[in-house]
């Protein structure tokens, strides 16, 4: 029987569904639909397959970002095996209502690989940081120009709290007084039960303290796979014959990105758009493109992610057999 959501989760999603359906209504008063379908209508074959392909080089790249945070914390998987685990979690983020359901599939696949739940979670947590401070270190380096020149001054102050906030979180979970200080918190609500996990996953993360070289090198991966993100937008734009020079894609992408970034929504819908519309509408995008260019978008990381929701369907049979016999080897 899977859990029951408590009255808090249930309103705190109910509260992101009521904000996507409101700012998807108010981007759609604003955009011509009769407008929208011949954009999508006559969008190049071609460069959509290239936005595709570059999508999934960066999720590849990805992978063997969090190959390495597992390798290093003792998980021996092949790069293949972490690939389809990756998607498995890009699919589960696009199709649940929330985006850690991507995060906990990843734990529980590597979990069920014959590692501790702790050590798994800590390669997750960790990797899902590094992607997070490497969005921060884009957005505010590439949105740079746009302050004086679209008057964004408080959009960028609060990219750059999104910067200082990752890499205090970064520096919090590296921190075991940290988590030692929520172990004393759970004790007190009676929920002592979850220490030794809590200690485990403390210990599992506060061995990565030493190993700066290596989230260094892994922060300068991040950095690429978002600025390859950033040019799958400029590869859809060319799709839809949208003539808008790539350096305002290095400007608002980022930007874009930490906004939708941000759980006021659900996956983003919504927010996307509406933000979408507003930045490409100062460089003189009309409306509908903005809307066409943002949504198809999405559209494309939707598609590249139900690779992993291929994989997850082939493993189904397999995962079956092995519950009826527990003694067969892991994945």
């Amino acid at each position: 029987m899977s859990p029951r959501r408590s009255p808090r989760a249930v309103s705190l999603l109910a509260v992101k569904v009521l904000v996507s359906v409101l700012l998807f209504a108010w981007a759609f008063r604003r955009v011509r639909w009769d407008a929208i379908g011949p954009v999508l209508e006559h969008a190049a074959p071609f460069w959509i397959a290239a936005a595709a392909m570059l999508l999934l080089a960066s999720h590849l790249l990805a992978s063997y970002q969090w190959s390495r945070l597992l390798r290093a914390a003792g998980v021996k998987l092949p790069l293949w095996k972490v690939i389809a685990y990756y998607h498995v979690g890009l699919f589960f983020n696009n199709f649940l209502p929330a985006n850690v359901g991507g995060d906990l599939a990843r734990t529980l696949d590597i979990a069920r690989s014959g590692s501790s739940r702790p050590t798994a979670l800590a390669t997750v947590l960790l990797d899902r940081l590094i992607g997070t401070v490497a969005l921060g270190v884009v957005a505010v380096v590439s949105t740079i120009p746009a302050i004086d020149h679209f008057h964004l001054a408080a959009a960028y102050a609060g990219v750059v709290t999104f910067l200082a906030a990752a890499v205090l979180m970064l520096r919090a979970v590296l921190e075991p007084r940290v988590l030692a200080a929520l172990d004393r918190v759970l004790a007190a609500i009676g929920l002592s039960r979850l220490a030794p996990a809590l200690d485990e996953l403390s210990a599992r993360l506060a061995a990565f303290r030493g190993k700066r070289r290596l989230l260094l090198e892994l922060l300068c991966v991040a950095l690429v796979v978002q600025i390859m993100r950033i040019g799958v937008h400029v590869l859809f734009a060319r799709a839809l014959g949208l003539h808008v020079p790539a350096a305002y894609f290095f400007l608002f992408v980022p930007l874009l990105a930490v906004i939708v970034s941000l759980p006021i929504s659900l996956n983003g819908i919504g927010v996307r758009e509406g933000a979408g519309i507003l930045l490409f509408g100062l460089v003189g995008l009309d409306k509908s493109s903005a809307f066409a260019l943002q949504f198809g978008t999405y559209l494309i990381a939707v598609g590249v992610s139900l690779l992993g929701g291929l994989v997850f369907l082939v493993r189904i049979p397999s995962r079956r057999a092995k519950a009826r016999n527990p003694r067969r080897s892991t994945e």
